[in-house]
């Protein structure tokens, strides 16, 4: 049994603030491998299946709640992204939730949460693998940097500098989702880190300069780190530079924040400074 997980995290809670689980089968196979390390708690109706979404976006909202608000929980892992918590994020009550000592794990389209729960609680956040996209199967790797707040990542240098900032992003689309209010964006000076997968070119083009037109936001942001779009080089690499030459910050290239298994736990929020010469 691996001790640094045992030592400080013993009990995890599964929400489902997105999506429907499509494959109950696996999940429960995987929460049976997580009970080895963990009691597990699960604040969602198996029940119930709302269209493409997990449950109505009040009972999502009260679920995700519950979670925080339950006593005995350290950490809050969202099952799967998809769709769905931009119609939850304004139904949350932040002030209930937002002095609990608990962590929060997700990505893809629990970016949206993530940057709220930054934003309006003291609660810690991580972009990190969830249910169905490999967090059972890198546990003991997650944890370990759950735990030491390591960040450490390889890359390729865009555009030369020093990153500096605190770590904010996620999931382009979803991130772009909340353009419509700046109340999301961080009060300090960020590394903007972004990917996404099933989007052609354009549309990358068109999210990005979503963000670069938006000059409260852009301000902020001090480097970037470009994740893995799911295209060959030779296509997204052309597009990349000429984005770190629009935002003129320093930039870097990595295929460890991803939608695949292998995607890095990123600390978010933390204040990192990467040497990118």
């Amino acid at each position: 049994m691996y001790n640094l997980v045992m030592n400080k995290i013993k009990t995890l809670a599964l929400v489902t603030p997105s999506g429907n689980i499509r494959d109950y089968e696996d999940i429960n196979n995987k929460i049976e491998i997580l009970k080895k390390y963990f009691n597990v708690k699960k604040f969602y109706d198996e029940n119930v299946s709302y269209n493409y979404l997990s449950d109505s976006d009040e009972n999502r909202a009260r679920y995700f709640e519950q979670a925080f608000l339950d006593d005995e929980t350290d950490i809050v892992l969202s099952i799967r992204g998809g769709y769905g918590a931009i119609r939850i994020v304004d139904k949350i009550d932040y002030n209930k939730i937002k002095n609990q000592n608990k962590i929060y794990l997700g990505s893809s389209d629990a970016t949206i949460l993530l940057c709220a729960l930054s934003k309006n609680t003291n609660i810690k956040c991580f972009h990190s693998l969830m249910m169905t996209n490999g967090f059972v199967e890198n546990i003991e790797k997650n944890i370990e940097i759950i735990n030491s707040e390591r960040f450490d990542i390889n890359f390729d240098t865009i555009k030369k500098g020093n990153l500096k900032g605190k770590l904010w992003g996620g999931n382009l689309s979803s991130l772009v989702s909340l353009m419509s209010d700046d109340s999301f964006i961080p009060d300090d000076d960020i590394i903007l880190f972004v990917e996404d997968l099933n989007e052609p070119l354009y549309k990358i083009d068109k999210m990005l300069f979503e963000i670069y037109r938006n000059k409260q936001l852009k301000n902020k942001i001090k480097g970037i780190i470009f994740g893995d779009f799911y295209l060959d080089d030779n296509e997204i690499m052309p597009l990349l530079k000429e984005y770190s030459e629009f935002f003129n910050v320093p930039a870097v290239v990595t295929k460890d924040i991803t939608h695949k298994m292998n995607n890095m736990t990123v600390p978010f929020m933390k204040h990192t400074d990467i040497n990118a010469f």
